[in-house]
């Protein structure tokens, strides 16, 4: 029986992406808490956090992920009108799946379940309301009517009713952390018939197929989304965070990680080994264990390496090492912090909090080419653009390519610029307003549009993909709609 009529207003929502269906960006979102699942024949579709994630069914990769700026926290599948309806502390939400349209109702309540009806929903919380789908009238109700679909909220008897799931947390597998007996505790489960899909705190999405009991688990973005740093390590990048490294060297393929306790000042790859910084530290982290490798009596910054040497900027100059060699030596008299190495045939240039030096190889001597500092380097078209410590880009030309050079750089006129990356056309700068990209060959300098005009911190190319960090969230964007 209906008590009462309350409430009949539309509210706005933001999410990220804002034009859901025409916005040619995604969004990479954490390893969060997956809070709710349910799954049409085509998709699957859970609660990460404040993400929605869109799976394609049959092979669970990541389609879409939405951002929204409120806590919702359960999802429900209309057949009828093929839309989903998602709760919150504050609103009820109607998302059209065919056109990612989205219209929200006000409702402030801790809602438990959500049912479908054919022509209402209808929520059971502290009260018991319908919402009319047509009119979106909301309404208090003293009962519930028979034959709903009903989706509710996870309890921790719903979790032990499937006891294959036993003990009800999952641990990393070996080799992956340098905790192997941290627990990710099961957060929530969905039953499609012959498939149960299973959410967790921070350790992805699995599927079990209910006959054959085959697991399949998706890692489908990185530990964490606030970045202290980020790098490209040839055909990957890694991410870093308090809870570890994250790399991806396939922009549609899964993450992997490797969680630490300390906090990962940066990362190499090396052959089958992962070569991690911390403190003064130089750590081989390849078999899940950190094995010391060196120690320094300054904190490390950075770490590079070519094919026989490794190279280690701390906070008071420049070291190296032999490869297979444990123990670093000083290289160089520079005695500032080195933020940047990049090692290029015969030379090694490293860029520092007062400069930016090149090793010459041959003559084994160290020249100092700019009095600017440097804390990041980049190459395309056999040129180097840095990034300088006050935030603008040079363009520099080594002189021992460019004989007929006048001048060895160029400082070009654009401010504001907090990392950059290349590939082999333009140069890519994240910006207090969005990414920018500079052409070398016409000195244009363009915005990328078809991505946010917010502050970014980090920008990368991997396989013809930009990726932009902002402290918000990760955005992945194909080169093709660069223009």
């Amino acid at each position: 029986m209906i008590s009462s009529l309350f409430c009949t207003i539309l509210i706005t929502i933001n999410t990220t992406p804002q034009n859901i269906f025409f916005d040619n960006y995604t969004l990479i979102p954490p390893l969060g808490n997956i809070k709710s699942i349910c799954a049409t024949p085509l998709n699957v579709f859970a609660i990460s956090d404040n993400y929605l994630l869109i799976f394609d069914k049959m092979d669970l990769n990541l389609e879409k992920a939405i951002y929204f700026d409120q806590d919702i926290d359960l999802v429900g599948y209309d057949q009828q009108t093929n839309d989903l309806w998602i709760t919150g502390p504050l609103n009820i939400i109607r998302f059209a799946i065919a056109t990612y349209s989205i219209r929200a109702y006000p409702i402030s309540d801790d809602i438990k379940r959500l049912g479908v009806g054919l022509d209402h929903i209808y929520l059971d919380g502290t009260k018991d309301y319908s919402l009319n789908k047509r009119t979106g009238e909301l309404k208090y109700i003293t009962s519930f009517p028979g034959n709903l679909s009903w989706f509710k909220k996870t309890q921790d008897q719903d979790i032990k009713t499937y006891n294959f799931l036993t003990p009800y947390y999952y641990f990393d597998e070996t080799g992956i952390t340098e905790t192997p007996f941290a627990q990710f505790p099961i957060s929530c489960v969905y039953d499609d018939g012959m498939e149960l899909y299973v959410g967790t705190y921070r350790y992805g999405l699995l599927k079990y197929n209910k006959v054959s009991w085959l697991k399949q688990r998706i890692i489908y973005g990185p530990l964490d989304n606030r970045i202290r740093k980020a790098k490209k390590i040839g055909d990957k990048i890694a991410f870093i965070s308090d809870f570890g490294i994250s790399y991806l060297d396939k922009p549609d393929k899964n993450w992997q990680y490797r969680r630490f306790d300390h906090e990962i000042t940066d990362v190499l790859f090396q052959d089958n080994d992962i070569i991690v910084t911390f403190e003064n530290r130089i750590s081989n982290a390849g078999a899940g264990i950190l094995i010391t490798i060196s120690n320094i009596d300054k904190k490390v910054l950075c770490i590079a390496s070519d094919d026989t040497m490794t190279y280690i900027g701390t906070t008071s100059g420049l070291y190296r090492k032999y490869n297979e060699i444990p123990g670093a030596e000083p290289f160089g008299e520079y005695k500032y912090a080195i933020y940047s190495i990049y090692p290029m045939g015969r030379e090694i240039f490293a860029g520092g909090e007062t400069g930016f030096f090149k090793y010459d190889k041959n003559n084994k001597a160290w020249s100092r080419e700019l009095g600017f500092g440097v804390k990041h380097i980049v190459e395309s078209q056999n040129k180097l653009y840095l990034l300088t410590t006050n935030n603008q880009i040079i363009q520099y030309k080594n002189t021992n390519q460019n004989t007929s050079s006048d001048t060895g750089w160029v400082l070009l006129p654009y401010f504001n610029i907090y990392d950059i990356a290349a590939d082999d056309e333009v140069i890519y700068c994240a910006s207090y307003a969005g990414i920018y990209y500079y052409e070398p060959g016409t000195d244009a300098y363009k915005v990328i549009y078809n991505l946010p005009r917010i502050k970014f911190d980090q920008v990368f190319v991997l396989d013809k993909t930009i990726i932009a960090v902002s402290s918000d969230n990760i955005y992945s964007l194909p080169v093709k709609f660069r223009d």
